[in-house]
Order: structure tokens, then C-alpha cells, then sequence
């Protein structure tokens, strides 16, 4: 299975004299040999310091091998290892001649002969019974030893969809730069279309299904992992997972069917529910409210925002009165033109909808659904005292305060939550709420932003500080980015500001970088993830 992680397969026989000492001392001859598999996650193929995305058939489904042809299947490259070998005389290496025999399922076999100790051959996912020979020449013949061992030939084939919270939606891969250069999203190398593709979904691999893969990927060297992600910002289930966005041409579903055909996904990771009931459209509603800049309506545009979460009708309004006598009242307003959604009613059957297309088209081994974290705790465990204020005109007026907080999570976050979890209950899914006590206690939206030192050569002073956003913003790759989690106060949540700073634009509700998972976020989450596998082992 998927998390059952092996160690490295090291093949020894002890050596022996191959003949009686000579005037050159005892000859020694021992076959040793490592098997691993390279990394196919992580890379950077064009050099240019971003992980590459390939989101390719070719890079799922990557070519031929010399075992047996197309009928194979994908192919994966194993690399052994012999230079632990030893072939001497009195301590003096003797030349030596390295003979590989590779045996795997339904008798197919690749037998190798070289003068160097190491090989590469491509083989399809499988049991491999593997023997090296290692021959040295001597005046009076020959020496050999042989080692042979079990390998396993695999490779985890990990698959993100979703929405913002999949994609990697306020943590681009480089932030905008002061010229105007926009961000930077998830490299495709040579693949204009694709890179495209990632810019329009705000895709990442700062994303915590990325993440995960990577530490998936390093954690060992005896398998690969081949990661894919089609989330996109705006994504919900009927709009973007089962059916296409506006302006596109298929769906989530139907573009990981291409791109995985006839393989078996071992781990799928799924983020939705929040567009379903309208993410965007509740905060832009609960700034809006506001009881200094609108007494009279206050409440009845708290209760829209209530009411339309619950049964997705978006075309709520309010709109002022008079009543007998001459006092100015507040009654709601029905439009039309906005969108109406499943909303928490209707997300139930949205995700029975989405479980039996996923297991119709795509058959995983598992999937994992992602909890919403909470934004609204502080440092030290303190409510924050208001969201979104940071930006909102005029003066922090409209923002989310601590009212508006508290209810929000009782009548919107909650309530989607254990719909979530009893959704994935329901179709034998994991559901990743490990991490969401963690962002709510002290590490919401008002607290601390991250520092970092500055990057090797950078020369940074006030108030120019205040700008780089490289002294607050890093791609958390490579072992050692964790301590970071453990700084009390700081926050997991990227905020409006930072938002306009990272990938814009200026007008901060343009920015649908708001009230996502930092970088430090997507980690949580990504290590959450870790931690169920690690502990549901079968």
C-alpha cells in the first residue's frame, strides 16, 4: 500500500579468497548492490529554481523500456547500485565486470553486462527478483561472488483536485515584483498550454497536496511519487469538478481521466464545499455589514448572508422603509441574476454526486477530503478582534468583528465541516481535520506575519523592508521549514494585504488571496495529511 514505506533494498554475499594468497596478497571478490528509485517529484528540469507540474500523459504515463514493449504499461526507472562491491588483490582493486540479471512478473527478464557498477533500466511497477555477479580477472583465471534480492518497482501516483484550498491559492511560486511583473504560478517546462492552465487556477506546489507529495517523495528513496493537480480557484463540485468552469472545455474529473488513463491512483486529495455554499460571497457579505456605516439594515444583511449560506439563493437583498409613524425600517429584497448554489442543504447530495463519479471514472485506493480550518483565533488563543479590516475602505469601517466571527463559525464553518466529515464517512473517505485545532488556537488570521532571514546576498533595511516580501513569504521545500510551524502567535492565514503584496491586484477584493492557508498553512495541512497516513497504515 501507499504509506507502507520500505527501507532500502541492499543486496551482500561475503566475500571470499578465490584462490590461495599469491605474491600480491589474498583476492577478495564480494557482490553488494542498492536498489532505488529516483525522484520524479521535485524536480526542476529547466533550471530555473520552481518545482515543476508537468501535468502531462507522458509524465504520468512515461515510455517504453526494454522489457516488453508498449503492452508494459508506464515504465519506471530502478537504479542499482554496485559500487559497495569489492574486487581486489591485497587491498589493490582488480578490474571487474558487472553481470545483472533481472527477473519479473510473467518471466520477462533483462539481463545486463558492464564495467562500471552502476545501471538504469526501466521497468514496469512490479515484484523484481534481482542478481548481480561480479567477476575479476586473474592471471590464473577468474574470481566471482553473487548477491541477489527482492525489489518492488514503485511508483505513488498522488492526484489533488478542488477548489482555492487545493490549488495553492495565495501562495504563488514567485510573487509579483514591483514592476508590475505578475506572480509566478506552478512551472510546466516547454509547456506553454499547461503553465497557462496553472496561472488561470492559481496552482501551486506551495499547495498542501503538493507538499505532501514532496514529503512523500524524500521520505523514501526506495520508491518514486508522481504528483498531479487539476484544483482550481472558483472551483465547486457541479461547476469545475464535475462539469467544466466557464471557458473551459472539460472537468476536473475528465481532465485527470486523460491524464491518468488506465493507471491506478493511489492517493486522491480533494479540498471542496466552500464555493458550494458561496466562501467568497459570505465574507464579501459580512464585511458589507457593517453597524456604523448601515444601522438600519445591519441586521437584515447579516441574515441574507445567514440564510442565503444555508439554501445557496444569492439574490437576497435589503432595502429601507418608513413605518407608521415616519420611522425608517429595513426589510429583505429579492432579486435576480445571482447565482444560486447547493448551499449547505444542498452540499450532501453534491458530494454523493461527486463520490460516484470519482469512484464511476477514477477508482482511487484512497481519498482524503480536507476540513476547513478556522481563521478566527489569535495569539495566545484570543479571538481576533476583527478580519479583513486590514484593507477595507473607509478607515477598517467594514471588516469582520468579533460578533460576526463567532457566528460565522457556529452557522457557516461548523455546520460545512461536519457535513464534510459525515460525507466521507459516508463513502469510506479519510477527512482531514487534524490540523484545524491547531489554526484556530493562536494561529488565525490576526496574528504575527512569518520572518525569515534574508536570502544569501540579499541587503535589506527599513523601510524597504516593509516591501520584501521574501522576508515574509519563502516556499516551505527541504527538510528543516517545520520548526517554523512551532513559533507561537504566528499566522497561518494569508491575509488581504498580503494578498495584494504576493499576486495582486491593488484593489484588495480583486485579491482571491484572502483568508487562504499560508505557506505555513499548506504545510499544517500537508503534515495532517502525513499523520493519517502514517496512522491507518492498511
Amino acid at each position: 500500500m501507499l504509506w507502507r514505506r520500505g527501507l532500502v533494498v541492499l543486496a551482500l554475499a561475503a566475500g571470499f579468497p578465490a584462490a590461495p594468497a599469491a605474491a600480491g596478497g589474498a583476492v577478495v571478490v564480494q557482490a553488494r548492490f542498492e536498489a532505488t528509485m529516483p525522484d520524479r517529484f521535485g524536480l526542476d528540469a529547466d533550471g530555473d529554481g520552481l518545482i515543476d507540474l508537468p501535468n502531462s500523459t507522458a509524465y504520468v504515463n512515461p515510455g517504453e523500456g526494454p522489457i516488453c514493449g508498449p503492452a508494459c504499461g508506464p515504465l519506471f526507472t530502478l537504479r542499482l547500485d554496485a559500487g559497495a562491491s569489492k574486487a581486489e588483490q591485497g587491498g589493490t582493486a582488480l578490474p571487474a565486470t558487472y553481470r545483472w540479471e533481472i527477473d519479473g512478473p510473467g518471466g520477462r527478464k533483462v539481463v545486463r553486462r558492464s564495467t562500471g557498477p552502476e545501471l538504469e533500466v526501466a521497468l514496469p511497477e512490479g515484484q523484481y527478483r534481482v542478481a548481480l555477479e561480479v567477476e575479476a580477472a586473474l592471471p590464473w583465471g577468474t574470481a566471482r561472488d553473487t548477491a541477489s534480492a527482492e525489489v518492488a518497482v514503485e511508483d505513488l501516483l498522488v492526484v489533488a483536485i478542488g477548489d482555492s484550498y487545493a490549488s495553492g491559492e495565495g501562495n504563488p511560486e514567485r510573487p509579483r515584483s514591483a514592476d508590475g511583473t505578475p506572480a509566478q504560478w506552478a512551472d510546466a517546462p516547454g509547456d506553454a498550454a499547461v503553465e497557462a492552465a496553472h496561472a488561470a487556477a492559481h496552482r501551486s506546489t506551495v499547495a498542501w497536496p503538493a507538499l505532501a507529495a514532496l514529503a512523500l517523495e524524500e521520505a523514501d528513496r526506495t520508491t518514486s511519487v508522481t504528483f498531479v493537480s487539476v484544483a482550481s480557484t472558483a472551483a465547486r463540485i457541479d461547476s469545475g469538478l464535475l462539469a467544466p468552469l466557464p471557458g473551459l472545455s472539460q472537468s476536473q474529473i475528465d481532465d485527470v481521466a486523460a491524464l491518468v488513463g488506465s493507471r491506478h491512483i493511489d492517493l486522491l486529495l480533494v479540498a471542496v464545499g466552500g464555493n458550494d455554499i458561496g466562501f467568497a460571497r459570505i465574507v464579501r457579505g459580512l464585511v458589507d455589514a457593517d453597524h456604523l456605516a448601515d444601522p438600519v439594515c445591519y441586521g437584515t444583511d447579516l441574515e441574507n448572508v445567514w440564510q442565503s449560506a444555508l439554501d445557496g439563493d444569492w439574490n437576497r437583498g435589503s432595502g429601507l422603509r418608513l413605518t407608521f409613524p415616519r420611522v425608517v425600517g429595513c426589510h429583505q429584497t429579492h432579486g435576480a441574476g445571482q447565482p444560486v448554489l447547493p448551499g449547505l442543504q444542498g452540499l450532501p447530495a453534491a458530494l454523493d454526486r461527486l463520490a460516484a463519479e470519482v469512484e464511476r471514472r477514477l477508482g482511487p485506493g484512497a481519498v482524503y477530503l480536507l476540513a476547513y480550518p478556522d481563521p478566527t483565533g489569535g495569539p495566545d488563543g484570543a479571538a481576533c478582534p476583527e478580519i479583513v479590516g486590514d484593507v477595507t475602505p473607509p478607515f477598517g469601517v467594514h471588516e469582520i468583528d468579533r460578533t460576526e466571527q463567532a457566528e460565522a463559525v457556529r452557522r457557516v464553518l461548523q455546520p460545512l465541516n461536519e457535513i464534510l466529515a459525515e460525507g466521507a464517512a459516508r463513502h469510506g473517505w479519510g477527512y482531514l481535520d487534524g490540523a484545524a485545532a491547531s489554526f484556530a488556537a493562536g494561529h488565525g488570521y490576526c496574528g504575527s506575519r512569518p520572518e525569515y532571514p534574508p536570502e544569501a546576498g540579499a541587503s535589506v533595511s527599513p523601510p524597504a523592508a516593509w516591501l520584501d516580501t521574501t522576508l515574509w513569504y519563502r516556499h516551505p521545500r527541504g527538510r528543516g521549514f517545520e520548526a517554523a510551524l512551532s513559533v507561537p502567535g504566528v499566522a497561518w492565514f494569508r491575509t488581504a494585504a498580503q494578498a495584494v503584496a504576493l499576486q495582486g491586484p491593488a484593489i484588495a477584493w480583486d485579491a482571491t488571496g484572502t483568508l487562504h492557508p499560508n505557506e505555513l498553512g499548506s504545510l499544517a495541512l500537508a503534515q495532517a495529511l502525513l499523520s493519517a497516513l502514517a496512522s491507518h497504515p492498511g
